[in-house]
């Protein structure tokens, strides 16, 4: 899907939703309506589809597109914690154009054990294991399996804002390094809540009971091990940030479709055959994404 003027989709959406907020019948200020901030999706179907961009500013083109399930498997009291497993299951194709490099479609496999212990009133303790596979399915070596996971503690400050600190490692950079991850959350009134920090930042706006708008800013990427045209097993990277614009809609309690017009930014992408580096830059690109799914 070609996004052509992102500028003139935006306010074509942007219209829709005051077309919809000035026609809306219920009110926000019933009693014992809920507003507040649903939180990441836990479980359903994530879409996103990008435009073909120019790579290194020349006559190549790179288009994605990227797809996610997720399943939770429960909620389990163990040691004093609760244990939430899940797996999900993404899918990531690259599309290229006036280059002679073939279309790649890679996946990533996770079985994810988050352990959630609060330690008193204030702190609250995660972990993370997450156990994956990062492959086109051809390429399944012990370079395609990582064990990600993070550790964070989170403080209640007061009644309206809390910190997040901690650690974690992933792919989301382009290469399976730790990250450090550090945010404060503030609650500015019922329905506005505010994320700022590292590496995700984001507002959010319930402006009725079943609706809500957000703006973001967060980083996006992978790393997976392929098959190359010579039978090599070969890593392919890909590192981004994505500015986001969208709005939500609870269709049945904690059931949201989420729709988004997002500007990717910063973008690299690198084929690594292990004797050369080929990082290029590709440029920015509009993406649209879709989901639909539970949220806490």
């Amino acid at each position: 899907m070609k996004i052509k003027n992102y500028k003139t989709t935006l306010a074509l959406v942007a219209l829709v939703l005051s077309s919809m907020q000035s026609n809306a019948t219920s009110s926000i200020s019933g009693a014992g309506v809920d507003l507040s901030i649903p939180k990441e999706l836990a479980m359903g179907i994530k879409h996103q589809s990008y435009d073909f961009a120019s790579i290194e500013d020349g006559a190549p083109e790179m288009a994605m597109d990227y797809t996610q399930v997720k399943v939770p498997l429960g909620k389990f009291d163990v040691m004093g914690q609760i244990l939430v497993p899940s797996i999900s299951l993404e899918r990531t194709a690259f599309r290229f154009q006036n280059i002679a490099i073939n279309d790649q479609t890679l996946y990533t496999l996770k079985s994810q054990f988050m352990f959630i212990e609060k330690q008193d009133e204030k702190w609250t303790r995660i972990l993370q294991v997450t156990p994956s596979i990062h492959s086109d399915t051809k390429a399944v070596d012990e370079d395609a399996f990582s064990l990600m996971g993070l550790a964070i503690w989170r403080f209640q400050s007061t009644d309206k804002s809390a910190w997040t600190m901690g650690f974690g490692a992933n792919h989301l950079f382009g290469e399976y390094k730790p990250i450090p991850l550090l945010s404060y959350q503030y609650q500015v009134n019922d329905r506005l809540q505010l994320d700022v920090g590292f590496p995700i930042t984001k507002a959010e706006y319930r402006w009725q009971s079943n609706w809500t708008g957000f703006a973001s800013f967060a980083p996006a990427g992978g790393n997976w091990r392929i098959d190359s045209q010579n039978n090599d097993k070969v890593n392919v990277a890909y590192s981004s940030w994505l500015a986001s614009t969208g709005v939500r809609y609870q269709f049945k309690p904690k059931m949201w479709a989420t729709l988004a017009l997002t500007q990717s930014v910063a973008r690299k992408f690198n084929l690594d055959d292990s004797d050369s580096s080929q990082e290029v830059d590709v440029d920015d690109s509009g993406a649209i994404m879709f989901s639909i799914g539970f949220h806490p």
